[in-house]
């Protein structure tokens, strides 16, 4: 098996072309030629190389943040609905498939850099190694969402049996496709890789799409904590906070004045957008909220006619799907409350979320009688803000495999029940894409 045939609907490497052109050579076959510092750069600078939602919006559309009565089961095909009925494939054997595509394709982008950097033709060997280790982080980023979408949850006891998804470090498409390794091979591989490159990353870097050191610890912890290793998870989280950086906007003041984009708000640690479309808040998710009070819908959710809301597809707001700081604060209270710590867990709660997220007259403080309800309402608060914000599914799969998710339930617009999401069932897996298959027919498959 070549890596030709998984580049053709892994990697897709003509999609290579359209962000890059502009400043750097492109081969005939879609290869990015960079041989400067300054076109490596430029690729870590372009929103278009590095980013990887652009059509994922499939990974919003699997969770139950979402409500759309449109999508009927009977005659879905299209990425989206597929994916919001937890289909085993998400798109079908004529339709690209987006999510495993979209974020191999970054990947693709990213290992020009890795592979390349380091024998540019110009630059300092420090500036090389910085770029180096950015693309590196850049690259453990993707492949974590391809490990939540296409990889069972973790769980310390069945990870070395579990697949992971095939860890591709060339460009080269002569070479062979490399073999899904073991889930627990894969996260491995990127925590260590992560951490090999920390030393070599700023600690401020020219925009926050770029990964300094803080940035890298944020994502170190939501790997962490995916693996419910709630002792390295907390640790890094900390290591984030003590940069001296984090902070929450009070949402009280924006009642007059947008928010600012993510691009220039002290919220968020690392951008990354998608598509800015609509998504229906789910009767299930709106009924989290304390209305009117809460500030978060008030800010960010559209009412519509029928008496629900809707989250983004405006021009003021396009959400960051990348790492927030109340990300950081939510895991480093969810650690604190998994260990016991009920007090610490709800200060950071209440005192550094809460109180700038609501209303002075409507904000209530979270208790917790014992470490159960702690935990309970970390996790409400977490889905709360981190609602629509591309980390909800990873969520899911972690409570599932906790014993902590209810059923999950689509709709008809009569409130008939068309589809279940049962806890532990396979669905939260997605099969290895159609094409993807027919073009690697040896290539493993997820249990079934």
């Amino acid at each position: 098996m070549k890596l030709i045939r998984l580049a053709t609907l892994l990697i897709v490497p003509s999609l290579l072309l359209g962000a890059c052109s502009s400043f750097l050579d492109v081969k005939p076959k879609g290869v990015i030629i960079a041989e400067t510092i300054s076109d490596y750069d430029g690729l870590l600078n372009d929103v278009g190389v590095i980013n990887p939602f652009g059509q994922s919006i499939c990974m919003i559309y699997t969770t139950d943040d979402v409500k759309d009565v449109s999508f009927s089961p009977q005659n879905q095909t299209a990425p989206k609905g597929n994916s919001y009925f937890w289909r085993e494939y998400i798109n079908n054997n004529n339709d690209r498939p987006d999510v495993w595509a979209d974020f191999y394709n970054r990947i693709a982008n990213l290992n020009v850099i890795t592979e390349g950097v380091l024998s540019a033709s110009d630059g300092a060997e420090q500036q090389k190694k910085q770029l180096y280790a950015e693309a590196a982080v850049a690259k453990a980023f993707n492949y974590f969402y391809l490990l939540s979408f296409f990889s069972p949850a973790y769980s310390k006891s069945t990870a070395e049996a579990d697949y992971g998804v095939p860890y591709v470090i060339s460009t080269d498409q002569s070479k062979a496709t490399p073999q899904r390794p073991s889930l627990q091979q894969s996260l491995d591989d990127l925590t260590g890789n992560i951490l090999a490159a920390i030393p070599d990353l700023p600690n401020q870097n020219i925009n926050n799409s770029r990964f300094t050191k803080a940035s890298a610890y944020g994502l170190l912890t939501r790997i962490y904590l995916y693996m419910g290793n709630y002792t390295d998870a907390l640790k890094y989280a900390d290591l984030v906070l003590r940069s001296g950086d984090a902070t929450i906007l009070n949402y009280n003041n924006f009642s007059t004045t947008r928010l600012p984009h993510a691009n220039n708000s002290p919220e968020e640690l690392l951008v990354r957008y998608c598509n800015n479309m609509s998504f229906h808040y789910s009767d299930e998710l709106l009924s989290v909220y304390n209305l009117p009070a809460d500030l978060r819908i008030q800010l960010l959710a559209t009412p519509t006619a029928n008496g629900g809301y809707d989250f983004g597809g405006g021009t003021s707001y396009n959400p960051n799907r990348g790492i927030s700081y109340a990300e950081i604060y939510l895991t480093k209270a969810e650690c604190l409350a998994r260990n016991g710590d009920i007090n610490g867990a709800l200060a950071i709660v209440n005192n550094t979320i809460r109180k700038n997220r609501m209303t002075p007259a409507g904000y209530t403080a979270l208790t917790a009688a014992n470490k159960e309800e702690a935990i309970t309402a970390v996790l409400e608060e977490r889905r709360r803000e981190l609602a629509f914000k591309g980390m909800r599914w990873s969520d899911m799969k972690r409570l599932d495999k906790d014993g902590r998710m209810k059923p999950v339930m689509r709709y008809a617009a009569d409130g008939t029940v068309l589809v279940t999401l049962t806890p532990g069932s396979t669905n939260y897996t997605f099969q290895i894409p159609l094409q993807v298959q027919a073009f690697n027919a040896g290539m493993p498959l997820n249990k079934r």
